[in-house]
């Protein structure tokens, strides 16, 4: 991210979803802190690790569901005092976060790389607001959206930097830039290492903390001006499996009992943590200077 060429291994990671048994690197780079995903992978060699249903709902899904389960990132646009404008949602899925906004407020684009995801949002959403493909092959005009999103979406990328530079290019000046990623400075991070939920080896290229994002948002032309760690959708739900697989490399009935027996009190241990600045996700609103 930042050109630096020493790193050194923390841990190693396998996939969660299980498409190999191979074991994937993660390194710190000793220039700027970020963490990174080794080895090297192309978008080809990746696609076989991306199961179908993993942007998206394989089934058509109601709209009470989908304002439901984007309600999160919509208030979040409100406390940014965001409430209309044009928009673009890189990695956008089956399109369910732009179908969750008003369209008489919001003239709504999105991009996403190919395949039933993309199919799926260019059939709600018109094939004139979908490119299908990467936002760096989409050529778009310069300073032409008042609001850009990247919802769990750059820590998917081999070329976070570039993507920003990007972002930075067409948004207009004052815009919005929202960018929600694991927080690898999360207590769940430093307890789970290899075992972390939120790590999503190899599929995950890069791992940022708040200070390595800030910097790289900070260096591409964004000021942070509004940020979280909360998560309703993706903190809890990332300690139980993390939980989960760190227990279950110890094969015992024991382990199985303490996992089961510490359900009812992960969501409000997790609730505390958050509210100490630790949750495992970290959302943040930056203004285009």
């Amino acid at each position: 991210m930042c050109g630096a060429t020493g790193a050194r291994e923390l841990y190693t990671a396998r996939d969660r979803l299980r498409n190999s048994d191979e074991a994937f690197s993660i390194a710190v780079c000793e220039g700027c802190g970020v963490l990174r995903t080794l080895p090297e992978m192309s978008v080809r060699e990746l696609a076989p690790f991306y199961p179908d249903g993993y942007w998206g709902e394989n089934q058509e899904p109601s709209q009470d569901w989908i304002r439901s389960s984007q309600s999160e990132k919509t208030r979040f646009l409100l406390r940014c005092n965001l409430a209309g404008g044009r928009i673009l949602d890189v990695g956008c899925g089956s399109g369910l976060f732009l179908r969750a906004l008003d369209p008489r407020a919001w003239e709504r684009f999105g991009i996403e790389i190919g395949g039933p995801p993309s199919e799926a949002a260019v059939r709600q959403l018109g094939r004139d607001r979908i490119f299908t493909g990467t936002l760096m092959e989409s050529t778009l005009g310069d300073s032409i959206f008042d609001v850009m999103t990247f919802w769990s979406a750059l820590e998917h990328t081999n070329q976070p930097r570039a993507n920003l530079m990007e972002a930075r290019r067409i948004i207009k000046a004052g815009g919005s830039l929202i960018v929600q990623v694991p927080n690898a400075a999360s207590y769940q991070a430093r307890w789970f290492g290899g075992d972390w939920f939120a790590l999503d080896a190899p599929r995950h290229r890069y791992h940022f903390t708040p200070r390595t994002l800030g910097r790289l948002l900070s260096e591409t032309g964004f000021q942070v001006y509004s940020s979280t760690f909360r998560s309703k959708a993706h903190n809890a739900h990332a300690l139980r499996q993390s939980l989960k697989a760190k227990l279950r490399r110890r094969t015992s009935h024991l382990s199985l009992a303490l996992f089961y027996l510490s359900i009812p009190f992960l969501k409000p241990f997790d609730g505390l943590m958050t509210a100490l600045g630790e949750g495992a996700t970290v959302t943040v609103a930056a203004r285009a200077v």
